[in-house]
């Protein structure tokens, strides 16, 4: 167990304090890796500007327990992300150790300069549900568990609906989804 005296973590820091806790969203059970979240190329070229480490990503199946998954995040928009991530083919995520850490999660939390990491991770614990922000309930969240409502857990995370519906649209031109009409405003810079 990873030992870190209270001077080195500030507490206003959730993620960095739920990381140093055990099973995050930045780890998963061996077995799981199917569900890590695709990286589109923007993502994982701005990760390697920032972030010059080899090992990082990995190349995944796009197997159908994967591409149901991810169907499931975008409800009415299947056919889109089929086509995005057909059966067969491949996509990269980020590689996990042998443990289900996530290999740029270091001793004091998430190695990537947080305006680099991938989209997903900024979004998490949030989604989006047509036009309205909300959070998955995830039990290993720890701010979901402090803040156990969207008003309170955006509050812990320091952040707004504005920024999420913002990194949800740049999420979804970065796989080439289209825009969704009052889901975000995005300007080009990704």
């Amino acid at each position: 167990m990873l030992t870190v005296s209270k001077n080195q973590i500030d507490d206003s820091d959730v993620c960095r304090r739920c990381s140093l806790q055990g099973p995050t969203c930045c780890r998963i059970a061996t077995g799981q890796e199917e569900f890590c979240f695709p990286l589109s190329q923007v993502e994982k070229e701005r990760i390697q500007e920032h972030v010059p480490f080899t090992g990082g990503f990995v190349l995944s199946p796009n197997s159908k327990a994967f591409v149901d998954h991810v169907c499931r995040l975008f409800p009415g928009e299947e056919d889109a992300a089929r086509e995005l991530f057909p059966e067969g083919k491949e996509h990269f995520r980020l590689a996990v150790d042998s443990m289900g850490a996530c290999r740029f999660l270091g001793p004091e939390g998430c190695e990537i300069p947080k305006e680099a990491r991938p989209y997903y991770c900024r979004l998490f614990p949030f989604w989006m549900a047509g036009s309205g922000v909300t959070f998955f309930d995830s039990p290993t969240c720890l701010a979901r568990r402090e803040g156990r409502t969207l008003i309170r857990i955006l509050d812990r995370l320091d952040t707004n609906r504005a920024t999420i519906k913002d990194l949800y649209g740049r999420l979804r031109l970065v796989w080439g989804l289209a825009p969704r009409k009052g889901a975000c405003r995005v300007n080009k810079k990704f």
